[in-house]
């Protein structure tokens, strides 16, 4: 479900909730907004959390109902990003915050404008200040820790009960987690497990021994010779030749997850085989209206694992990935931030499928000199490209041109025969 469906059902509900809260304005007072995201983060349900703007709430005489929010009443999300990374949270840890701008249909279907701070759930609760923060005559207190129960947020000047105090404290510390849980919190430090891949040993986390990983040989290479994804995985190196092997991971006997690993540059670089997607999914995937890419959601297990091998300062094998961002692959930090590059590739596709056309004009590269995976659907070097330009255009980075990421025609064309 995107966040549109999302909302659209939470509004549904005609009340407020464990994490959604509606506010028909943007907060007039700054410590107000501090402490709603605060108890939003710090929800005893652990979702993500939704204040949704531009919504009346059920205290309201309309009830609730979609208002919209007035052009000159918005905020911009690089401002609330700063709000909030300019308060000093206890260790360090804030709650990630997004906002996003949605359009809502009002009773008479018409579409409004609803912001969405969303806040995405997270292990490092409980979230609260060292320093208090006060604007006007209200005050968000240094060491209270608030939360929210229902459809009520602890009162500002109030501290949450110790049993929901407590909640918060072991969901930090994964008292509660299930073994697969508990196995994701683990893979968040690669400085505690032990071992070396190199002479055939198994990783074991250094305080539960019973989490273990191993790699484990395939003998029939054949079967990857000719997939185009590892070929171009392989081919950013200096040397591009490469092996697959399984990485399996266990609980005592048990065995937890198990993937497909890359031994790339002659054996001197090590990650897992990345997952794929396809925008837009569950639509007409004709040509040029979708994007098929390659990723890692460093939320997952399969994404830790790949910042375990290769990416983390603390990386557990031989040498380290160090491709700019976007190249053979992307990274997302989690599912919000996924979904996120999915929205801005859908509204950006089409022009950028203009431009990469009008690149491999300006090159000079037809589909008789330039090979098929430059013009092909589904996966293939051409999407890889322009996820590549999409990615960058979205995390604001990178200075190349999308024709500056092609090839030359020069290199492409078959040397002269004498």
């Amino acid at each position: 479900m995107d966040l549109v469906d999302t909302i659209k059902s939470l509004i549904e509900l005609k009340t407020e909730g464990d994490y959604w809260d509606f506010k028909e304005k943007w907060h007039s007072n700054k410590a107000d907004l501090l402490h709603d995201i605060i108890c939003m983060a710090n929800n005893q349900v652990g979702k993500d959390a939704y204040i949704i703007i531009g919504v009346s709430d059920s205290k309201s005489p309309d009830g609730v109902k979609v208002k919209g929010v007035p052009e000159e009443n918005r905020r911009d999300q690089q401002k609330l990003i700063s709000f909030l990374r300019g308060k000093k949270f206890a260790g360090g840890l804030r709650p990630t915050i997004y906002l996003e701008t949605i359009k809502i249909p009002d009773e008479k279907e018409v579409d409004q404008k609803v912001d969405v701070i969303v806040i995405p759930n997270s292990s490092k609760t409980p979230f609260f200040l060292l320093e208090k923060e006060r604007d006007r005559d209200r005050e968000v207190r240094a060491g209270y820790i608030y939360t929210r129960i229902g459809d009520t947020n602890t009162p500002i000047d109030s501290i949450a009960d110790l049993d929901k105090i407590e909640y918060l404290w072991r969901k930090r510390f994964g008292i509660d987690l299930s073994i697969t849980e508990k196995l994701s919190r683990l893979l968040d430090h690669p400085e505690d497990w032990l071992g070396d891949f190199n002479n055939g040993q198994a990783m074991y986390h250094k305080l539960f021994p019973e989490f273990q990983i191993r790699i484990r040989d395939i003998e029939d290479q054949k079967r990857f010779s000719d997939n185009l994804i590892m070929k171009n995985i392989a081919e950013n190196q200096f040397d591009p030749s490469y092996t697959v092997s399984e990485a399996v991971i266990s609980y005592h006997s048990t065995v937890l997850f198990r993937c497909k690993v890359l031994y790339l540059d002659g054996a001197r670089l090590l990650i897992p085989f990345p997952q794929s997607d396809t925008v837009p999914s569950g639509r007409s995937l004709t040509r040029g209206a979708s994007l098929t890419y390659v990723y890692f959601n460093t939320e997952t297990i399969l994404g830790k694992l790949f910042l375990c091998l290769s990416y983390s300062d603390n990386h557990w094998y031989g040498e380290r990935w160090n491709k700019l961002p976007g190249v053979a692959f992307l990274v997302f930090h989690n599912d919000t931030d996924k979904k996120r590059f999915d929205k801005f590739v859908l509204e950006n596709l089409r022009s950028t499928q203009q431009e990469y056309e009008k690149a491999l004009k300006e090159k000079g590269l037809t589909q008789g000199l330039c090979p098929d995976e430059y013009f092909a659907d589904g996966w293939s070097k051409a999407n890889e490209i322009k996820a590549w330009h999409l990615y960058e255009q979205y995390r604001g980075i990178g200075e190349l041109s999308l024709a500056d990421k092609l090839p030359e025609k020069s290199w492409l064309q078959e040397p002269p025969i004498h």
